[in-house]
């Protein structure tokens, strides 16, 4: 898995900090989901917050940055979602089978 970049020229300080923590997980195989979600929640009000103090003229470039950003976000954690639910599936279909067999 290649390295996961979260900042760009308009990252602020509280931003970095969080980029480095959401990418330091999102190299791991199997991330704390937990954690995944706290991090990507943080991420979203530091992003809301400094957009709103930000002069109309400095808005646009740091949404351009932060979209391609959660596209990155959104391409790590889409095969996750996958697996989690692809296993879910399985649990789901084998508890059905072991009712299904106790009868």
């Amino acid at each position: 898995m290649n390295k996961l970049d979260l900042n760009h020229a308009h990252s602020f300080p509280e931003l970095l900090v969080n980029n480095e923590a959401l990418t330091g997980l999102l190299c791991h195989e199997e991330p704390d989901t937990q954690e995944l979600l706290r991090l990507v929640s943080e991420r979203d009000e530091l992003v809301m917050t400094h957009l709103a103090s930000l002069e109309d003229s400095q808005k646009k470039a740091f949404i351009e940055a932060e979209l391609a950003c959660n596209r990155l976000i959104k391409e790590r954690i889409q095969p996750l979602l996958a697996s989690t639910e692809a296993t879910l599936t399985s649990f789901v279909r084998s508890k059905k089978a072991i009712k299904k067999y106790k009868r």
